[in-house]
């Protein structure tokens, strides 16, 4: 049954869409991030979401559809997740600070997706995908910054660098937290922020 489910072609699945489809994404995103791609298996992402075996493969005819499937989720709705986050922070606070914590703050409400990202299977299309991540990040970075730039109180060089800077410092604050070493991220992010807070200003 299970492979007579894989050979359906892509013009003959189901829709994915409705509740349960999204019960699956969710399910195994929580099972991608606690395992990794490599050591989930298949039997587990279907236990996992209590769905018939059957109808799981009909919506994802291979464990790596299902991760690019999940992976579509997280990057499709994570500007969006930015800018609600940055609309709750400061004006009146430093920009580099409202980045920041723009970033923290999506990454504490959201880990599962973050930790994703972290042992992602060998895929040109799932490097395609958390490229486009990567390139949502800098542009929505780049686009708070463009205020600062028009009003001069950044200049046109420094707005160009700082998105990558940034998003550099994050990923390794993201990779603590994903470990699990809190006791050092709270320093390390203020540390961050007063240090690219005087470079931004010098």
């Amino acid at each position: 049954m299970a492979s007579a489910a894989r050979k359906i072609s892509a013009g003959q699945r189901a829709p994915r869409r409705g509740a349960r489809v999204q019960h699956i994404l969710g399910e195994s995103l929580e099972c991608f991030a606690e395992s990794g791609f490599e050591r989930v298996t298949y039997d587990e992402l279907i236990a996992r979401s209590k769905v018939s075996r059957g109808s799981f493969y009909w919506y994802f005819p291979s464990k790596e559809a299902l991760y690019e499937a999940v992976l579509d989720t997280c990057v499709t709705g994570y500007v969006a997740r930015l800018e609600d986050q940055f609309a709750k922070t400061d004006p009146k606070d430093h920009i580099v600070k409202r980045l920041l914590d723009t970033s923290l703050a999506d990454f504490n409400a959201n880990r599962s997706q973050y930790r994703l990202l972290l042992r992602p299977p060998p895929s040109a299309d799932v490097v395609k995908k958390l490229a486009q991540w990567n390139d949502d990040v800098l542009a929505f970075m780049r686009g708070k910054l463009e205020p600062a730039v028009k009003a001069g109180k950044l200049n046109r060089e420094m707005a160009d660098i700082l998105p990558d800077v940034l998003s550099a410092f994050i990923d390794g604050i993201c990779v603590r937290l994903v470990l699990e070493d809190e006791n050092s991220v709270s320093t390390l992010s203020k540390n961050i922020e007063r240090f690219l807070c005087r470079i931004v200003d010098a």
